[in-house]
């Protein structure tokens, strides 16, 4: 290395540091992931402005606000905000006023529907089709410096518009999320009905036959800070099981296993009722619930994720 090598190293180097000495703004959020990306960078000493669609963040009673304000005039006033590193979660109306407005979007973050319901011909017929934003959601992904999916098979939906497109599993914190230290005698089951799924009826009828008490939420009654809390009454977790295009766990889901509740999700559609059946054994689900904390700590533990988006900011 000769000293011209060593000289643009060091102003690299300084560059870098500059650059993450920025202040970094996320703006809107999916199943919470904003929240959790905000708390692990501000865990890592970050400035970090953290922008939801609704002020009530995650003390909100439901995970979604179906408002004109959270929907329409929220996603202007956050782009207004944001300084600094930006980066958006969601590839529609957020990330295109983020650019109406002249800005760059840093990275930007896809979660599911924004990709589903514009690239997968099953999923825009059973559940929700965004064909018509089709302009506005590949010339936000296109205008992009970096685009992030939050699970595996989206990649190769966002692939299709960005070649570079990554993969960051989605965050779970894993001390607030941690293993329940007092057994329940009564086994119970949770369960959310949601706008594209709803918790079979076969598999409810056959963990109460079973003696299991199963809870189906249609809304949380309670906020996203709260959900742990409310994980330590049961031992079982029934994610999304059919829905189409889908093959890997939901971020409450990843929060279950990290609670060391045992889980009926998208693996065992085809054989539903076995998998109920063995869960009904205790050392079986003693034994995986071992088994999911570790994925948990391995796979999608918030210091790690946050890293990682840490050496993406730093592109």
């Amino acid at each position: 290395m000769n000293l011209t090598d060593i000289i643009n190293n060091i102003n690299n180097y300084k560059t870098m540091n500059n650059k993450l000495k920025k202040k970094i703004t996320i703006i809107n959020d999916a199943a919470w992931v904003g929240y959790e990306i905000a708390e692990g960078l501000r865990e890592l000493d970050k400035d970090v402005l953290y922008l939801p669609r609704n002020f009530a963040g995650p003390n909100a009673k439901s995970n979604f606000i179906y408002s004109v304000y959270g929907k329409i005039f929220s996603p202007v006033i956050n782009a207004i905000k944001a300084t600094g590193i930006i980066h958006v979660n969601y590839a529609l109306q957020d990330a295109f006023c983020v650019r109406l407005l002249g800005k760059k979007i840093n990275v930007l973050h896809c979660h599911g529907t924004d990709l589903f319901g514009l690239l997968d011909e099953q999923f825009k017929k059973e559940s929700k089709d965004l064909t018509r934003w089709k302009t506005i959601i590949e010339g936000n992904i296109k205008s992009a410096r970096t685009v992030l999916v939050s699970t595996p098979e989206m990649l190769t939906l966002a692939k299709q518009i960005r070649r570079d497109a990554e993969y960051l599993p989605n965050p779970v914190d894993v001390k607030r999320f941690s293993p329940k230290t007092i057994e329940q005698k009564e086994v119970r089951a949770i369960g959310f009905d949601s706008w594209y799924e709803k918790v079979p009826k076969e598999v409810i009828d056959f963990l109460e036959k079973n003696n299991v008490k199963v809870d189906v939420y249609d809304r949380r009654p309670f906020s996203y800070l709260e959900f742990q809390k409310t994980l330590t009454k049961y031992q079982i977790y029934i994610d999304r099981i059919h829905t189409k295009g889908v093959s890997s766990f939901s971020k409450a889901c990843l929060e279950a296993m990290s609670c060391g509740l045992v889980t009926i999700d998208f693996r065992h559609k085809e054989n539903v009722i076995e998998r109920a059946t063995n869960i009904l054994n205790y050392k079986n689900r003693k034994n995986e619930a071992k088994k999911n904390r570790k994925f948990i700590l391995e796979k999608h533990d918030r210091l790690k994720v946050t890293k990682k988006l840490l050496e993406i900011y730093n592109r």
